[in-house]
């Protein structure tokens, strides 16, 4: 398979001796989640119960912190609120200053257990609407006007239409392989950093491809150790030239489109029995190869008509 060093692309830079990221890095909270849908591109369906380890969190986020910086932080899974103890895996990301602002993103089911705590210690909140969640207008409408009174920014993101990601069949040929690794958005343009234990990958996708192949959830990941070449040998690896072995099992960002829906998660894995060439979008394919615009065409932000009231009272607290 070729090594494609791809232009344009969006490297990872170093700055005051720290590796900035493209965009954001991703804090895998959980693997598993309390929803189960088509060709979630973390397969959580059919992942174990897994929760991020508060000591070694911390300790992770300590080492890499020194060598990296990233303008968000995003607390994900899974379904993070899943987990016992995340208001405290909250303090710990917001304490190692590795990020600007720090972003908790949820299917919104059950928000009721984030504690006030939890609210005030985020700069947004980020919920994702799925067809299958079954969130209501007052839940949301409830979670903006906390989200008001706490200082926290509300964020609702729709999300009708999935692509497909994954096929438990390798690509029968290595240009296709070529081809979706210069096409992929995640790889070449977000750049979607992750961070599961003590382990860095270049995508989520290249954490969850391994088992779902036979493989195991480090293969693809780098370990976190506190040495003094950290920074080289770690923005070497997030700048490497590709594929990556899980292409030839992920379509990244070229998957074709369908309605967003719920799967049970008996019947999760066989969904991925299509062929790698049959779940390709291969005009997306086509076009995303020379025009590496950001564009999510799945998302669907839901604007709200406010003031700066969570930004105004955000900003009053820091003054406290």
């Amino acid at each position: 398979m070729l090594e494609v060093d791809l232009r344009p692309r969006t490297f990872s830079r170093v700055e005051n001796g720290k590796i900035i990221p493209p965009m954001n890095l991703e804090l895998i909270v959980t693997d598993h989640c309390n929803i189960s849908c088509q060709q979630c591109n973390h397969a959580s369906p059919v992942m174990r119960k897994w929760n991020a380890d508060l000591q070694q969190t911390e300790r992770v986020l300590g080492v890499l912190s020194n060598v990296y910086h990233c303008d968000r932080l995003r607390l994900l899974g899974g379904e993070p609120l899943l987990h016992p103890n995340l208001t405290n895996l909250i303090h710990i990301g917001r304490a190692s200053g590795i990020g600007n602002t720090i972003n908790l993103i949820t299917n919104g089911v059950l928000l009721d257990r984030l504690p006030d705590e939890a609210w005030r210690a985020l700069d947004v909140l980020e919920i994702s609407v799925y067809q299958n969640s079954g969130l209501s207008k007052d839940l949301i409408k409830a979670a903006r006007r906390k989200g008001d009174k706490l200082g926290t920014e509300v964020q609702i993101a729709h999300y009708p239409k999935f692509r497909h990601t994954f096929s438990l069949h390798k690509a029968q040929t290595p240009k296709l392989v070529d081809d979706i690794w210069t096409a992929c958005k995640m790889a070449n343009v977000w750049g979607c950093h992750s961070l599961r234990g003590d382990h860095m990958f270049r995508c989520p996708q290249s954490i969850y491809v391994p088992p779902l192949t036979g493989g195991h959830l480090t293969d693809e990941g780098f370990a976190v150790t506190s040495a003094p070449d950290l920074r080289d040998r770690l923005i070497a690896f997030l700048n490497g030239a590709g594929p990556l072995r899980s292409c030839a099992n992920c379509v990244g960002s070229c998957g074709k489109q369908f309605n967003q829906t719920g799967l049970p998660r008996k019947s999760w894995k066989d969904d991925l029995q299509t062929p790698m060439e049959d779940i390709v979008d291969y005009t997306l394919l086509a076009q995303s190869m020379t025009n590496m615009q950001v564009i999510d065409d799945c998302r669907m932000p839901e604007r709200r008509k406010r003031g700066l009231g969570p930004a105004i009272a955000r900003k009053f607290r820091q003054l406290l």
